[in-house]
This record gives C-alpha cells, structure tokens and sequence, in this order.
C-alpha cells in the first residue's frame, strides 16, 4: 500500500509562469492594440495633431522667411540701389556742371557753380550712403566704391587744376577738363553703372522671389485639412455618429488658415509684382534716361568748348540722345496708367525741344558764330539749350520720384499683408491640435 509520507522529499518545486505565456504572444500585444478601434483612434489622434502642428509651423516659417526677404529688400536693397543710381546721377551733374562753367570764361555764374557743388556733395553722400548700406560679404560691391572714391577724388583735384588755370587765362585749362571728362565718361560712371546695376539685380532678384506664391506651405495646409475631414468621415462610420465637434472645430480652424494663407499671400505677391513691374523696371530704365541726358549735356558743353572741332562730342550727343528717346518712347507705349506719364510725356517734348536747339546751335558752330553758339548753350532765354534741358531733367526727376514713391507703397503693401500670418499660423496650428484632441479622446473613453 502507498502512503504518502514515503514520497517527501525536502525539495521545493516552483512553477515558472513563462512556460504558460508565449514569448511571441507578449511581443505582439502591441500589434493587437493597434488592430483595435482604440489603437486606430490613438494613432489616429497622433498623426491629426501632427498634420495640424506642421501645418502652422511649415507655414510660419516660410512666412518668417518671406518677411525677412521683404524686410531686406524694403530697408536695405532697395535703398542701396537708390543710393547707387544717385551717385551715378550726381556723378553725371557733376561733369556737366563742371563743362558748362568753363564757357564763361572763368567767371561763371554762381548758380552753376553751386549746381556743381551741390552735384559734389550729393555724390559725397551717395558713396557713404552706399558703403554703409553694403553688407560685409559683398566684397565686389565694396571693391567698386572704393574705386569709384578714389577716381573721384582724382577728378574733383583735375577740375580744381582746370578752374585754377582757366581764371589764369591760361590755355592749358581746357587739357586738364578734357582729362578729368575722360577720367569721369571713361572710368567713373562706368564703375558706378556697374554697381548700380548689380544693386538693381538684386532689387529684381528679391522681388522674383517674393512674388511667388509658397507653394509648399499651401500644399501643407490643404494636405491637413483634407487629412481632418476624411478623419471626421472615418469616426461618423465607426461610432455611428453623425458629428464630432472637436474634429470640425479642428477643421475649421485648418480652413479658415488656409484661407487666409491664400488671401495673404495672393495680396503680397500681387504688391511685390507691381513694385517690380510699376517700380524697378521702368525707375531703373528712366534712371538710365536721365543719366544718359546728363551725359548729353556734357558732350554738348565740351563741343562748344572746342568751338565744334571735336566731332566725337557731336557723336556722343547723339546716341546718348537717341537712347534716351528711345527709352523714353518704350515707357510712353508699354505704359498702362503708371504714375509717372504725365512727366514722361513732359520728358519727351523737353528732349524734342532740346535737341532742336542743339540743332540750331550746331549750326551756328558751323558758319563760325562761337558767340551765338555759347549764348544759346547756356543763355537764360526759354528756347536756350540751358532751359530745355533743365526742362528735361526736372521732368526726369519728377517721374522717378512718382515711380520710387509707388515702389516703396507697393513694397509696405506685400510686407503688411503677411506680417500677421507668422504668430497666427502657429497659433492656429496648436489649437487645431488641441481640437483634434477634444474630438477623440470622448470615443476612446467610451472603450474604457
């Protein structure tokens, strides 16, 4: 017979529990949570918040991005091409200022003496004022007004020598305005038209870019908002609810960005294209203008200066001035409604007006009347070459102030129209988050 004490050991048994629970079973509990509806509900949740919170952020920061560029271009680019085309403008006054007052002989009237050192100091200004605006990286940029100082300086001391010797009667004077005229056609307004136009480069180049609209971010923001909807429509089948307030407070706010992102943008870069189609192309054409016509004059003053001897300075006015008509007719027929007409329209009969009086005085070069060719150059009468091209160069300078000041309006306009959007975007993007939760988290509890 068995008795039961004949099996005691001293040997305790333990049961190992892992034997009872597979391995692979316990690995795969997460699968089974997210193959249920409250697993499908949470990483649901997850990705909405996700899709909110890109949305505002990848908005903002392309936002943040625009601005800058706008910001720049209004404080700095802008200004620094402002900058140039007044150096190179107060260059070309200068040179013709200092020609017309060698025809008097030495005892030229105050007031073009002043026309001359205004011209001086205007173009003083222009050369700090760029140099201040350039940044530290452009080294061309810098290299170029360093060289456009230098050669001025180098100019300003020729026309010193030239005034010195011409009030001494000597003849020597007209050789040293003629060095420091080639020194200034030659060198210095080719520096200075390089720089000016390398900042209006980048005026152009900036305004391109802001003008685009962000595709990305709108993609974004409709990819998000698309993404809320058909979450609404998945919830409405799976707990048998027609509405889900969080998930449509969700889905109005991504609405509601997007909209406003299109709206903004669409604004901003209409603003920026018509600063670039009313504002830099034809200010940057009638700078070019102008400085052509200053030129003009020049070559005008040093032809009768050598009593019509020379005939490159006739050469010179005329494709300077046909130019400056020519640009001036392609403003007059490209133009829809612009600011500047009305002075464009007074330009062209001034510029008519001017070289016909050139015509006349050519004349007189001529037949040998150096006096009647030196009265009407720089004589007071309405029909003198003198008035005509004030005429012209007043009505010039009245239309790039009409066009700058539209540049600049349009330019606040493009910065103004997004300047919200930035803070708004990330606002709207964590609420949406938040609404996101407030519409799942009551169907996940009803599995609780």
């Amino acid at each position: 017979m068995f008795h039961r004490g004949d099996t005691l050991t001293g040997e305790v048994h333990a049961l190992d529990e892992w034997i009872l629970v597979e391995p692979e079973a316990r690995r795969a509990h997460w699968r089974s949570f997210l193959a249920s509806t409250p697993g499908r509900l949470s990483v649901l949740a997850v990705v909405l918040v996700a899709a909110a919170l890109a949305a505002g952020v990848v908005t903002a920061t392309v936002n943040d991005a625009r601005q800058r560029d706008i910001d720049s271009l209004r404080t700095h680019a802008e200004s620094l091409a402002d900058a140039g085309q007044s150096l190179y403008s107060a260059l070309s006054i200068a040179d013709a200022a200092a020609t017309t007052s060698f025809i008097f002989g030495g005892t030229e009237p105050v007031e073009v003496r002043e026309r001359y050192n205004q011209a001086v100091g205007d173009a003083a200004n222009a050369l700090v004022t760029a140099a201040n605006g350039i940044p530290a990286a452009d080294a061309d940029a810098a290299g170029l007004l360093s060289e456009v100082s230098r050669r001025f300086a180098e100019y300003t001391s020729l026309i010193a020598t030239a005034r010195a010797n011409d009030r001494s009667g000597n003849p020597v004077a007209i050789t040293y305005l003629d060095n420091a005229s080639a020194l200034m056609q030659g060198t210095i307004l080719p520096l200075a038209h390089r720089l000016c136009t390398d900042q209006w480069k980048s005026v152009a180049t900036t305004q391109m870019r802001t003008t685009r609209l962000p595709v990305a971010a709108l993609a974004v923001t409709a990819s998000a908002l698309i993404a809320l909807v058909l979450a609404h429509i998945y919830l409405t089948r799976k707990s048998r609810r027609l509405l889900h307030p969080g998930l449509i407070v969700a889905a109005l706010l991504m609405a509601g960005l997007l909209v406003w992102s299109v709206a903004a943008f669409g604004v901003s870069a209409s603003a920026g294209a018509r600063a670039r189609t009313d504002g830099t192309q034809p200010l940057s054409a009638l700078v070019t203008a102008r400085i052509l016509a200053q030129q003009a004059r020049a070559d005008e003053m040093l032809g009768v200066l050598r009593r019509g001897s020379d005939s490159q300075s006739e050469v010179d006015f005329s494709r300077h001035t046909t130019v400056a008509a020519k640009i001036l007719g392609q403003h007059r027929n490209n133009s829809q409604g612009s600011v500047a007409d009305a002075p464009v329209t007074e330009a062209v009969a001034a510029l008519d007006g001017w070289r016909s009086a050139h015509t006349v005085l050519q004349h007189r070069l001529v037949n040998g009347d150096y006096p009647g060719a030196a009265a009407l150059a720089v004589g007071p009468g309405e029909g003198a070459s003198t008035a005509r091209f004030s005429a012209l160069d007043e009505a010039l300078r009245s239309a790039l102030d009409r066009l700058a000041s539209a540049e600049r309006a349009a330019t606040i306009t493009a910065y103004r129209a997004t300047s919200p959007l930035t803070v708004g975007a990330l606002v709207i993007g964590v609420l949406c988050g938040f609404a996101v939760g407030g519409g799942i988290w009551p169907r996940l509890n009803e599995y609780h």
